[in-house]
């Protein structure tokens, strides 16, 4: 693996076990929904993404394989917030899904020593219609955008003498808009997933996601999901470029009253 890599941990955007992923409760498999007696839904997610990272950065012309397995994001995780919440009324609801990590990626091997520390926030925010409507399925349109903010501080001291010092702070917008779907296949086991895409050359080139779970009820209130998610993002601004996909496994939990 090639050293600089460790820059790759700014991909956190999508590679630690978050909550909220991207753009749609139905990410997590996790929700806590309330239904008022004006109408109102009012619901809260929380799930657990376990993912790899593959793709490259690029900074100040300098380009950095990325390549993060599994086992190695909870290495230089200091702190990591995640959190949606949903409100709708009828056929129509908001989704706000908010992310935030900080990372301290430190290595030494026999091309030199690494430190870094990277923050990133995501922010999620759409608009959702539904589309169909029966006992068992339930199938939305969505639009929206996605906010990201990423600051990297990268120290890089090379065996020989040569040293590469690099500062990256960068926001930017990304409209989105997608599918999400949930139907049960009977009265314990259901199936859930959504597929987005964005940017069009306004900020990234192209942003997509995609996500598919399989949920069983515990009770009439809880249930537990498994399922498999994955998000690409490619952008280029200046002598920075993020062309990244995260993906991996998702596991929540979810309850309703």
């Amino acid at each position: 693996m090639n050293p600089k890599t460790i820059i790759a941990s700014t991909l956190l955007l999508s590679a630690v076990p978050a909550i909220a992923g991207t753009t749609a409760p139905t990410l997590g498999d996790t929700q806590l929904v309330t239904t008022t007696d004006s109408g109102w839904r009012v619901g809260a997610s929380m799930y657990g993404w376990f993912t790899r990272l593959d793709g490259e950065m690029v900074l100040r012309g300098t380009t950095v394989p990325v390549d993060v397995p599994f086992n190695k994001i909870f290495d230089n995780l200091k702190f990591t917030f995640m959190g949606l919440v949903e409100v709708g009324k009828g056929r129509w609801s908001f989704m706000s899904d908010l992310f935030y990590a900080k990372l301290e990626p430190a290595t030494r091997n026999q091309l030199g020593t690494f430190d870094s520390q990277i923050e990133q926030f995501i922010g999620n925010f759409a608009v959702f219609y539904r589309i169909v409507e029966n006992p068992a399925t339930h199938l939305d349109a969505y639009g929206g955008a996605r906010v990201n903010w990423m600051e990297t501080d990268v120290d890089i001291s090379f065996t020989g003498g040569r040293n590469f010092n690099e500062s990256a702070d960068k926001t930017w917008v990304d409209p989105i808009i997608g599918l999400r779907v949930h139907h049960d296949l009977n009265d314990k086991f259901f199936v859930r997933a959504l597929a987005d895409i964005g940017g069009f050359g306004i900020s990234s080139d192209i942003t997509w996601q995609a996500m598919a779970s399989l949920g069983y009820r515990l009770t009439d209130n809880a249930s537990v999901g498994l399922g498999y998610r994955g998000i690409g993002t490619d952008y280029t601004s200046g002598t920075t470029t993020y062309d990244v996909i995260s993906h991996g496994l998702l596991l929540g939990l979810e309850y309703r009253f």
